[in-house]
């Protein structure tokens, strides 16, 4: 396997002061923004707003449609084509009477208003609630997984570690005042499965260390294995943010929150299966020996 470093000797244990002192200052960064502004900033998937149906006579570019609804302040209306239906397209954007004829009036020629219709958000609060029951039972299930196959006490760290990625990720879209809509949900979502993985590689190996340098110390045996599987973090890593910098940058407006909201994501899944994962498992180790440790 191609190894970005050979027989690494860094000491991540011995830094752990300065890496939990980072991540809660961004949490602590994030809660305050949140409180700041009053929550979340919801898109139009989950506050609702109007939806208008315009048909053109030729066929117009959606980024054509974007631009001079920018003109009237909707530059972050939701515009889709209407799919077999020729040159109708699709306009959610916020609650408003009348819009439609102020959109139309953009446009010479003035294309027909086909429909027009406000409508209640996407998502109910029962089906938030759901969704959040979702993810709590995904972590369970994450958490009984791991605890069978490796410890719980890695079980417990790895869900801590995957409640950090997700606090740290809204708290940073809050602090750049992006929309939180279904696609940053998703990728929230995707961010979690993403984590869990480096968690998991990590603990087989501390798993295998605890048999073979059993005479070593605990924080030791941590340390050299996370040096063991470094490379394959960082190549695994790598070659996500290359591709996820790819839609960054290309993808147009419609992804760009969601490719950021992954790159975010993926950097402190990263970040936190090295530094806090293996530092939350030696303090608890410190604080109340296993009986892997003891013997």
């Amino acid at each position: 396997m191609i190894a970005i470093f050979k027989n690494p000797k860094f000491n991540f244990i011995g830094i752990q002061r300065y890496t939990f002192a980072l991540s809660g200052a961004l949490i602590i960064a994030g809660i305050v923004s949140l409180v700041l502004h009053h929550g979340p900033k919801y898109g139009i998937d989950f506050t609702g707003g109007s939806i208008v149906e315009l048909h053109f006579d030729q066929e117009v570019k959606v980024s054509d449609i974007r631009e001079k609804l920018s003109e009237i302040g909707l530059q972050d209306a939701i515009i889709q084509a209407e799919k077999g239906i020729n040159h109708n397209y699709l306009i959610r954007t916020i609650p408003k009477e009348g819009v439609g004829d102020e959109i139309a009036k953009l446009f010479s020629p003035t294309p027909i208003v086909e429909r027009e219709e406000l409508v209640g958000p996407s998502i109910s609060e029962g089906f938030r609630q759901k969704a959040f029951l979702v993810v709590l039972l995904g972590m369970l299930v994450i958490l009984i997984y791991v605890s069978i196959r490796f410890t719980f006490r890695f079980g417990v760290t790895a869900v801590i570690a995957l409640i950090h990625d997700v606090l740290i990720t809204i708290g940073i879209f809050s602090l750049l005042d992006k929309e939180f809509n279904t696609a940053i949900i998703a990728a929230l979502l995707t961010i979690i499965g993403y984590s869990i993985n480096d968690s998991i590689v990590l603990s087989d190996r501390v798993r295998e260390n605890l048999k073979i340098l059993r005479k070593s110390p605990f924080s030791e045996i941590i340390n050299t294995s996370i040096n063991q599987t470094l490379s394959r973090t960082i190549i695994t890593s790598l070659t996500t943010i290359f591709v996820l910098l790819a839609i960054f940058l290309f993808g147009g407006r419609v992804i760009h929150d969601f490719a950021l909201a992954m790159l975010i994501g993926v950097v402190v899944g990263t970040y936190s299966s090295i530094f806090i994962v293996a530092a939350l498992v030696v303090e608890w180790e410190k604080i109340s020996p296993s009986r892997t440790t003891r013997r």
